[in-house]
């Protein structure tokens, strides 16, 4: 994997959003829960104001259930659960085909569990030539998981940003920032600062 030498450009994004399920949501604290929630809803708001497209995996939601209803709730009516029993989304014939049919080549995750679902699928992204980028702050497993889970990541070579530092990315400019986020624009939790 080659190390990425240009800001991500909104224009190239994905967003996955990898089993934001109630299933892995109650192993959380409590504080962090709704922190990740919280943080994982108004990523998904920025992208969706920006026409950035979502691809939404759901693990055995039989077991799991469904993405959590107020991230869906987020998402443009249209958007398709994607339900896997791999841990990496790659590794589900259905939902590689349809990363692989979109032209966009930078795949930003969000989700749950940071060491292995989001990891997994980080990795096998990256090893299908997309420029893999992790979301510190908008991805979780329970403690001390997720810093581990991160630490691999990044041994891995894979990107690891935060909210902040994304959000001005795909923004780029002042203007662009100030109409997402200026006057009756989105409102960021209380855990990001912008």
């Amino acid at each position: 994997m080659q190390t990425p030498t240009t800001l991500i450009d909104r224009d190239d994004c994905v967003l996955v959003i990898v089993d934001c399920q109630e299933g892995f949501l109650k192993k959380l604290e409590p504080q962090r829960r709704d922190f990740v929630l919280a943080t994982m809803d108004f990523v998904i708001n920025v992208a969706t104001r920006l026409s950035i497209p979502s691809i939404v995996s759901v693990e055995e939601p039989s077991k799991h259930g469904q993405t959590v209803t107020s991230l869906m709730a987020s998402l443009p009516p249209d958007t398709v659960e994607y339900p896997k029993t791999a841990f990496s989304v790659t590794d589900e014939p259905a939902i590689a085909q349809a990363l692989l049919a979109q032209p966009r080549r930078t795949a930003v995750l969000i989700g749950l569990e940071t060491d292995v679902c989001v990891l997994q699928s980080a990795l096998g992204l990256a090893h299908l030539g997309f420029r893999a980028v992790i979301v510190a702050d908008a991805t979780a497993s329970p403690t001390p998981e997720h810093a581990f889970g991160l630490d691999r990541a990044r041994a891995f070579g894979i990107e690891v940003v935060r909210v902040k530092g994304l959000c001005y990315e795909w923004a780029r400019n002042t203007q662009t920032a100030d109409a997402l986020f200026g006057a009756g624009g989105l409102r960021p939790p209380a855990s990001v600062v912008l």
